[in-house]
Protein backbone atom coordinates (compact mmCIF):
# COMPACT_ATOMS: atom_id res chain seq x y z
CA UNK A 1 0.00 0.00 0.00
CA UNK A 2 2.83 2.39 0.88
CA UNK A 3 4.54 1.60 -2.41
CA UNK A 4 1.33 2.28 -4.33
CA UNK A 5 0.81 5.65 -2.61
CA UNK A 6 4.46 6.56 -3.15
CA UNK A 7 4.18 5.65 -6.85
CA UNK A 8 0.99 7.73 -7.25
CA UNK A 9 2.59 10.70 -5.47
CA UNK A 10 5.73 10.57 -7.66
CA UNK A 11 3.75 10.15 -10.90
CA UNK A 12 1.39 13.03 -10.06
CA UNK A 13 4.38 15.25 -9.22
CA UNK A 14 6.00 14.41 -12.59
CA UNK A 15 2.73 15.14 -14.44
CA UNK A 16 2.31 18.49 -12.69
CA UNK A 17 5.91 19.46 -13.38
CA UNK A 18 5.48 18.55 -17.07
CA UNK A 19 2.25 20.57 -17.37
CA UNK A 20 3.83 23.56 -15.63
CA UNK A 21 6.63 23.76 -18.20
CA UNK A 22 4.22 23.67 -21.17
CA UNK A 23 1.99 26.42 -19.83
CA UNK A 24 2.25 29.72 -21.75
CA UNK A 25 1.12 33.16 -20.87
CA UNK A 26 -2.28 34.01 -22.43
CA UNK A 27 -1.04 37.55 -23.16
CA UNK A 28 1.87 37.80 -25.57
CA UNK A 29 3.72 41.02 -24.69
CA UNK A 30 6.05 40.84 -27.70
CA UNK A 31 3.35 40.88 -30.36
CA UNK A 32 4.48 43.22 -33.19
CA UNK A 33 0.92 44.59 -33.58
CA UNK A 34 0.96 45.82 -30.00
CA UNK A 35 4.51 47.19 -30.24
CA UNK A 36 3.70 49.21 -33.37
CA UNK A 37 0.48 50.66 -31.95
CA UNK A 38 2.19 51.38 -28.62
CA UNK A 39 4.97 53.26 -30.47
CA UNK A 40 2.44 55.45 -32.28
CA UNK A 41 0.32 56.05 -29.16
CA UNK A 42 3.17 56.96 -26.81
CA UNK A 43 4.61 59.68 -29.08
CA UNK A 44 3.15 62.74 -30.77
CA UNK A 45 3.52 63.76 -34.40
CA UNK A 46 5.32 67.05 -35.04
CA UNK A 47 6.05 68.82 -38.32
CA UNK A 48 9.67 68.14 -39.16
CA UNK A 49 9.76 69.81 -42.56
CA UNK A 50 7.55 72.56 -44.05
CA UNK A 51 5.80 73.31 -40.75
CA UNK A 52 2.47 75.09 -41.11
CA UNK A 53 1.99 74.00 -44.75
CA UNK A 54 -0.58 71.43 -45.95
CA UNK A 55 2.25 69.29 -47.32
CA UNK A 56 4.28 69.26 -44.07
CA UNK A 57 6.22 66.12 -43.21
CA UNK A 58 5.43 64.81 -39.73
CA UNK A 59 7.62 62.52 -37.65
CA UNK A 60 7.23 60.89 -34.27
CA UNK A 61 8.43 63.09 -31.44
CA UNK A 62 8.64 63.16 -27.67
CA UNK A 63 6.80 66.04 -26.00
CA UNK A 64 9.21 67.91 -23.70
CA UNK A 65 7.18 71.00 -22.81
CA UNK A 66 3.59 72.11 -23.35
CA UNK A 67 2.62 75.69 -24.29
CA UNK A 68 2.23 78.28 -21.56
CA UNK A 69 0.44 81.63 -21.37
CA UNK A 70 3.62 83.37 -22.54
CA UNK A 71 4.64 80.97 -25.34
CA UNK A 72 2.09 79.05 -27.49
CA UNK A 73 4.74 76.64 -28.83
CA UNK A 74 5.52 73.03 -27.91
CA UNK A 75 9.08 71.88 -27.25
CA UNK A 76 9.63 68.49 -28.92
CA UNK A 77 12.50 66.12 -29.62
CA UNK A 78 12.16 64.00 -32.77
CA UNK A 79 12.20 60.26 -32.18
CA UNK A 80 12.77 59.28 -35.83
CA UNK A 81 12.60 60.62 -39.38
CA UNK A 82 14.73 63.19 -41.18
CA UNK A 83 15.09 65.34 -38.03
CA UNK A 84 15.87 62.47 -35.62
CA UNK A 85 17.38 63.71 -32.35
CA UNK A 86 16.67 67.40 -33.05
CA UNK A 87 14.87 69.50 -30.43
CA UNK A 88 12.69 72.33 -31.73
CA UNK A 89 9.92 74.71 -30.66
CA UNK A 90 6.81 74.44 -32.86
CA UNK A 91 3.05 74.96 -32.93
CA UNK A 92 2.42 72.36 -35.68
CA UNK A 93 1.86 69.18 -33.62
CA UNK A 94 -0.70 66.38 -33.65
CA UNK A 95 -1.16 65.36 -30.03
CA UNK A 96 -3.38 62.32 -30.48
CA UNK A 97 -4.09 59.95 -33.36
CA UNK A 98 -6.08 56.73 -33.61
CA UNK A 99 -5.97 53.73 -35.93
CA UNK A 100 -8.56 53.56 -38.72
CA UNK A 101 -10.83 50.52 -38.65
CA UNK A 102 -13.19 49.06 -41.24
CA UNK A 103 -15.85 51.75 -40.74
CA UNK A 104 -16.83 53.92 -43.72
CA UNK A 105 -14.68 56.99 -44.29
CA UNK A 106 -16.67 60.00 -45.54
CA UNK A 107 -15.26 62.01 -48.41
CA UNK A 108 -13.35 65.05 -47.10
CA UNK A 109 -12.08 63.42 -43.89
CA UNK A 110 -8.52 64.51 -43.11
CA UNK A 111 -6.24 61.60 -42.17
CA UNK A 112 -2.56 61.16 -41.43
CA UNK A 113 -0.91 58.69 -43.78
CA UNK A 114 2.41 56.90 -43.74
CA UNK A 115 4.56 58.33 -46.53
CA UNK A 116 6.10 54.95 -47.42
CA UNK A 117 2.72 53.10 -47.51
CA UNK A 118 4.29 49.68 -46.74
CA UNK A 119 2.35 46.52 -47.49
CA UNK A 120 3.40 45.01 -44.14
CA UNK A 121 1.19 46.71 -41.54
CA UNK A 122 3.75 46.50 -38.75
CA UNK A 123 6.92 47.65 -40.49
CA UNK A 124 8.38 49.96 -37.83
CA UNK A 125 11.32 50.80 -40.07
CA UNK A 126 8.95 52.72 -42.34
CA UNK A 127 7.03 54.69 -39.70
CA UNK A 128 9.20 57.79 -39.81
CA UNK A 129 7.45 60.15 -42.28
CA UNK A 130 3.79 61.03 -42.33
CA UNK A 131 1.62 63.50 -44.34
CA UNK A 132 -1.90 64.83 -44.02
CA UNK A 133 -4.30 63.84 -46.76
CA UNK A 134 -8.00 64.09 -47.57
CA UNK A 135 -10.23 61.09 -48.33
CA UNK A 136 -11.43 61.35 -51.94
CA UNK A 137 -13.10 57.94 -52.31
CA UNK A 138 -13.79 54.91 -50.16
CA UNK A 139 -14.96 52.60 -52.94
CA UNK A 140 -12.03 50.20 -52.41
CA UNK A 141 -12.45 49.82 -48.63
CA UNK A 142 -13.40 46.15 -49.09
CA UNK A 143 -9.87 45.64 -50.50
CA UNK A 144 -8.31 47.52 -47.57
CA UNK A 145 -7.45 50.64 -49.62
CA UNK A 146 -8.67 54.23 -49.31
CA UNK A 147 -8.14 56.81 -52.06
CA UNK A 148 -6.64 60.08 -50.81
CA UNK A 149 -5.80 63.51 -52.17
CA UNK A 150 -2.79 65.53 -51.07
CA UNK A 151 -3.44 69.25 -51.67
CA UNK A 152 -0.44 71.57 -51.75
CA UNK A 153 -2.30 74.76 -50.74
CA UNK A 154 -5.79 76.11 -50.12
CA UNK A 155 -6.40 76.75 -53.85
CA UNK A 156 -5.23 73.35 -55.09
CA UNK A 157 -8.29 71.70 -56.65
CA UNK A 158 -6.30 69.13 -58.67
CA UNK A 159 -4.11 67.58 -55.95
CA UNK A 160 -1.97 64.47 -56.16
CA UNK A 161 -4.01 61.29 -55.62
CA UNK A 162 -2.97 57.93 -54.28
CA UNK A 163 -4.45 54.69 -52.93
CA UNK A 164 -3.30 54.02 -49.37
CA UNK A 165 -3.59 50.82 -47.34
CA UNK A 166 -5.92 51.25 -44.37
CA UNK A 167 -3.22 50.15 -41.92
CA UNK A 168 -1.11 53.13 -43.05
CA UNK A 169 -3.63 55.85 -42.16
CA UNK A 170 -4.64 57.30 -38.79
CA UNK A 171 -7.39 59.60 -37.59
CA UNK A 172 -6.19 62.93 -36.25
CA UNK A 173 -8.04 63.13 -32.93
CA UNK A 174 -6.41 66.13 -31.29
CA UNK A 175 -6.32 68.86 -32.50
CA UNK A 176 -9.20 68.58 -34.97
CA UNK A 177 -8.00 69.22 -38.52
CA UNK A 178 -10.16 70.29 -41.46
CA UNK A 179 -9.48 70.26 -45.19
CA UNK A 180 -7.23 73.22 -46.06
CA UNK A 181 -8.96 73.95 -49.35
CA UNK A 182 -11.64 76.63 -49.47
CA UNK A 183 -14.50 75.79 -51.79
CA UNK A 184 -16.56 78.56 -53.35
Amino acid sequence: MKKLLGLLFVSSFVLLAGCHQQKESPYNRTNPNQDYERLLNTHIFAACQNAGKPYATYSLATLNKRPSNDDPRYKVTFFNGPCEGETIWTTDVLLKTAAVGAEPLPKGTVLLRNFWNPKDPYDQEKADRWHKGVVSSSERLNKGIVDMEFPRDRNDFMPAREGVYLHNVRYIVQPEVKDVRTFL
